[in-house]
């Protein structure tokens, strides 16, 4: 099985349709969205009508789809981040408020786990060792799974639990690193739609199971298109500085 992996889409219709177009020539049989659909980005209607228009795609819900329909959990958020959310609930129509609603948290098959922050937090990130060696802990003590794809970071990331326990965040120097069968992964594809980790393309990832490998991608996109509608929405400027610096 070849499977894209997203994340972090945020309202970037722009970024979204770029993705979406590279991934038809990967190959890949399905494509999994590890959250956070909206927020930030001036395109929520128009991501959230693609999204639900693709059978291929299978989402998750991140933090601030969930801020979306619990307003208060926003009250964490910064002042940007809170602004452009409640924009963006004035925005949705009650129907895309249902689909939000019926997004699951996290999946677990026979083959991966996926999250948007944790298995078990949408709002916890996996950022530092003793972050990361907590959730690569509670992987290794499953039915043989050997990987968990997580987002929300809006950063490239695979952490890596070796056969003696020992963890630690691979560097990584290629786009393409083959997986150990012996050890434990978290894996970030990075963020399509506000990447944050200096590269400004919009970040998606391809998992081949049969290969055991993960192959990290990014693909440019129309930024000033995404900059003028965020302008336009009146939402605040910086939104629209931080996508060309991709921070």
């Amino acid at each position: 099985m070849r499977l894209a992996l997203i994340a972090d889409i945020h309202s970037n219709l722009e970024a979204l349709v770029s993705v979406l177009d590279r991934i038809r020539q990967d190959g890949v049989e399905s494509i999994l969205n590890l959250g956070d659909l909206v927020g930030y980005n001036a395109s929520p209607n128009e991501c959230l009508a693609l999204l639900r228009s693709r059978p291929d795609i299978k989402n998750l819900a991140g933090n601030h789809d969930l801020a979306l329909l619990q307003p208060e959990r926003a009250q964490a958020f910064n002042i940007i981040a809170y602004q452009a959310l409640m924009w963006c609930r004035e925005q949705v129509p009650v129907d895309d408020l249902e689909f939000l609603q019926g997004l699951p948290l996290a999946l677990e098959t026979q083959g991966f786990w996926a999250c948007h922050g944790t298995p078990t937090n949408p709002d916890t990130y996996i950022a530092y060792h003793f972050q990361g060696k907590r959730v690569l802990r509670d992987l290794s003590r499953g039915s043989g799974v050997r990987v968990c794809f997580f987002g929300h970071t809006h950063r490239r990331a695979s952490w890596y639990r070796d056969i003696r326990g020992k963890v630690a965040l691979q560097e990584i120097t290629a786009p393409k690193l083959d997986l150990s069968r012996e050890g434990h992964y978290l894996i970030n594809p990075g963020s399509v739609g506000q990447p944050r980790d200096g590269n400004p393309e919009a970040a998606y990832a391809i998992f081949d199971d049969e290969e055991f490998s993960i192959h990290f991608k990014s693909v440019p996109y129309d930024i000033a298109g995404a900059q003028r509608r965020i302008l336009a929405a009146q939402l605040p400027p910086y939104l629209a500085e931080r996508l060309a610096l991709g921070k």
